[in-house]
């Protein structure tokens, strides 16, 4: 077999993996891009924290982003037991992400979470195909059960890739040699795990130090180099640990960029997200503009607003019903309204006005605010203009929606501004 002139960083922890690595994100996205590869994964230990940055970074750097994680696996939800396997998880195309995201929120419920979230052999055994699943590191199941555990076949099978990793090692180098002879008695294929932690020796360093502080070892650390390499300190780091035979981790190490042209590349979608309250944007705006309405004939009837303001209210909320209308804001200052109107029920204080909203005068009769914009000539426009791309900036809540209908991009879209 021909030597690997690059390999997929599939198996990778940034700063988002909290107390175990000092490392941007972005630090990786310049070494891949640097030394010429054409893809690179995010598994951070537990959660894909921030993904949807990473995406974006990727996206700009010209670089395919495959979404990942090392989750945690545990043998039985009760009685709990902090065993917690290491397992790696990539999504292979969209219906993939969306399910590892949401087995991701299933391990982080009451039922699985001990120390870490988990999830039971059992919930492994049921992940579909669109997953990618590799063994990882030592503390895999593969390594950490007895062969004649009944649930250590059952794993076995389920995975894609068996995890030999470099590091010079006796309990790893044991490790590769039963994953080798795994591969060839269950035709598993090998695949080459990094497991990289730190861009450089520097950030090594800072790693080492950060593990001293919360008191944690891996035993020989210097054994133990999960620093980034390129592809010849890769097959280098091999040779020299003498696991395997050159044409073992030669094909280890080329079938990360199996693993890598096997995930389809997607696309987020940063388009405005507001919310839907009542089934449809037409039924909200239907009961927002009534309530506007209302609302304006009742401060109107209690003087709250003055009868020489009427005209230039009704002008106005004309106009604003218009722009938000257009804009798909209805559910939007619906539940603004609904939401401030419950505080002020419990007796929560609420602020006067919160930036540019201050301008709305439907903000101001559905109590969203308590400054009258015409006694203080606001501007609405600042507020919502049919003519910004950008949502506005005056709320302090945020929703976040995370789903793909089929055949459109996926939705990381934020529906309110921070």
């Amino acid at each position: 077999m021909e030597r690997p002139t690059r390999y997929f960083l599939y198996h990778l922890h940034s700063d988002y993996s909290f107390l175990d690595s000092c490392t941007d994100f972005g630090d990786y996205i310049d070494l891949v891009k640097r030394d010429g590869g054409k893809a690179i994964a995010s598994t951070e230990h537990g959660l894909p924290r921030g993904w949807v940055s990473k995406k974006l970074q990727c996206d700009k750097a010209g670089l395919k982003f495959v979404h990942g994680v090392e989750i945690y696996l545990t043998e039985q939800l009760e009685p709990k037991v902090r065993d917690n396997y290491h397992t790696v998880l990539l999504a292979k195309n969209a219906e993939g992400l969306k399910e590892l995201n949401s087995l991701v929120t299933i391990s982080s419920d009451d039922a699985h979470f001990y120390y870490v979230n988990r999830l039971s052999f059992e919930e492994f055994l049921g992940i579909s195909d669109n997953i990618i699943k590799t063994s990882a590191c030592l503390a895999s199941p593969l390594n950490k059960l007895d062969e004649s555990d009944p649930w250590f076949e059952k794993l076995l099978r389920h995975y894609d890739y068996l995890e030999v990793q470099p590091h010079n090692h006796p309990d790893q180098i044991a490790f590769n040699k039963r994953l080798a002879a795994y591969s060839k008695k269950y035709g598993i294929p090998l695949v080459a795990g990094t497991d990289t932690h730190s861009s450089s020796p520097y950030k090594a360093e800072c790693r080492s130090i950060l593990m001293a502080a919360k008191h944690k070892s891996y035993g020989d650390e210097d054994a133990f180099d999960l620093t980034y390499k390129i592809v010849d300190e890769l097959i280098e780091a091999f040779r020299v640990q003498g696991a395997m035979s050159q044409e073992e981790y030669y094909e280890a190490i080329e079938n990360t960029n199996h693993i890598a042209d096997a995930c389809e590349d997607f696309s987020l979608d940063t388009s405005i997200k507001y919310p839907i309250l009542h089934g449809s944007k037409e039924d909200d705006e239907s009961i927002f503009v009534q309530r506007v309405w209302e609302s304006l004939d009742d401060k109107l009837e209690k003087g709250i607003i003055p009868r020489e303001q009427e005209t230039a209210f009704r002008d106005a909320l004309q106009e604003e019903l218009r722009v938000f209308k257009k804009l798909g804001m209805s559910g939007f200052m619906l539940s603004m309204s609904d939401l401030v109107r419950w505080c002020k029920s419990e007796g929560m204080a609420i602020g006067t006005a919160r930036g540019s909203v201050g301008g709305s005068r439907a903000a101001y009769v559905t109590d969203i605010i308590d400054l009258n914009p015409e006694q203080w000539h606001t501007v609405f426009s600042r507020f919502a203009n049919e003519d910004r791309v950008e949502i506005g900036d005056q709320w302090s809540p945020r929703t976040v929606m995370c789903g793909e209908k089929s055949g459109e991009p996926v939705n990381a879209g934020c529906a309110l501004a921070a």
